[in-house]
């Protein structure tokens, strides 16, 4: 039944797109994921991502974007930490990624309005290869807070000074992340007494295919308590986090990725992570090879993938994954089966 309206919503909005001519402002994609445990579990995982810009003026450009989650299984394969899988949610409808004004300034813009940190921070080539949570940002920031995390949104602003080779980012956001559109925990809301404030900065440097992040964040807020194993038990504290990553160029189509994050003065919760990986083109295929470590206060977890993508159909890709698990006391298996598809603007 989730299913069956899901598919209805995607294929009525795709329809819209093309009765309401706006068709070059508006792109579609799919992503579904088939996943095992090779043993009796099986879930089938769906997200749908619309994609709205519109220019205001010469300088000035409205964006939005929606995205609606879908699984068939209501809890996970796995009961690990970072979450295998970054496309994995509960089932929502619709919820807003992106809905603001962003404003041109020479080498600057600047947006205001409803975002996500995923639209920005930790989207490099080599991290966005990979189909593990960590990789699209790091558990010392992601498992602590609630904060603007796919698949919740919340107000903010963002900053970016582009150069040739250097970029700044910076960011404010509501302390905590939402998906509702009314109530009174809306995606609207701003409220730094009770949600606190997450601001984030990175500065970023390329050269010869080669990139290097390093950026910090503050938050004063809720955090999760790990220690008594609920959401529900937190306590109000301010806490940095650093962190940085590396895709070092080794050869023509040879990157090798770095990553390291520390959580300051943190006793619950991720207080340190660390990865590392290759990824190789073949081709117009791409591979990539990836472990990480991350310490969390009750236990630790390893994590590693092994994925390799191939384009299919002009526009969209297939990519089969897997995933090994292993913590204290407990290991998983888990197989992707992940296929992609951006319908083509005209």
């Amino acid at each position: 039944m989730v299913m069956t309206r899901f598919m209805k919503l995607f294929l009525s909005l795709a329809a819209v797109s093309c009765h309401c001519g706006l068709a070059q402002e508006l792109q579609v994609s799919y992503t579904t994921e088939l996943q095992s445990d090779f043993k009796q579990g099986s879930n089938w995982v769906n997200l749908l991502r619309l994609d709205f810009t519109h220019s205001l003026g010469k300088h000035t450009t409205l964006q939005a974007a929606t995205i609606s989650t879908a699984r068939t299984r209501s809890e996970s394969l796995a009961d690990d930490f970072q979450t295998f899988s970054n496309i994995e949610e509960e089932n929502h409808p619709l919820a807003l990624a992106t809905l603001g004004v962003q404003q041109q300034f020479g080498h600057s813009s600047l947006f205001f309005g409803i975002r996500n940190l995923n639209e920005d921070y930790f989207t490099s080539p080599a991290t966005s290869l990979f189909t593990n949570s960590s990789c699209g940002i790091f558990p010392t920031l992601a498992a602590d807070y609630q904060i603007a995390n796919y698949p919740v949104a919340s107000v903010g602003l963002h900053y970016e000074l582009q150069f040739t080779r250097w970029s700044l980012q910076a960011s404010v956001y509501n302390g905590k992340g939402y998906y509702r559109f009314a109530g009174k925990e809306n995606v609207f809301r701003f409220c730094p007494q009770q949600d606190g404030i997450l601001s984030i900065t990175s500065l970023n440097y390329q050269q010869h295919g080669s990139k290097y992040h390093v950026g910090f964040a503050l938050h004063s807020g809720m955090y999760m308590d790990y220690e008594e194993g609920t959401p529900e038990n937190t306590e109000k504290e301010r806490r940095k986090i650093i962190w940085g990553y590396a895709e070092q160029r080794l050869a023509p189509g040879l990157h090798a990725l770095l990553q390291g994050s520390f959580q300051s003065g943190a006793s619950r919760g991720c207080k340190s992570y660390a990865g590392a990986g290759l990824t190789w083109q073949c081709g117009k295929t791409e591979g990539g090879l990836f472990t990480d470590y991350a310490r969390f206060s009750p236990s630790y977890e390893w994590a590693s993938e092994f994925t390799w993508k191939i384009p299919c159909s002009g526009n969209g890709f297939i990519q089969p994954t897997l995933h090994f698990i292993q913590q204290a006391g407990a290991h998983y298996l888990i197989g992707l089966l992940r296929f992609s598809y951006v319908l083509p603007t005209t």
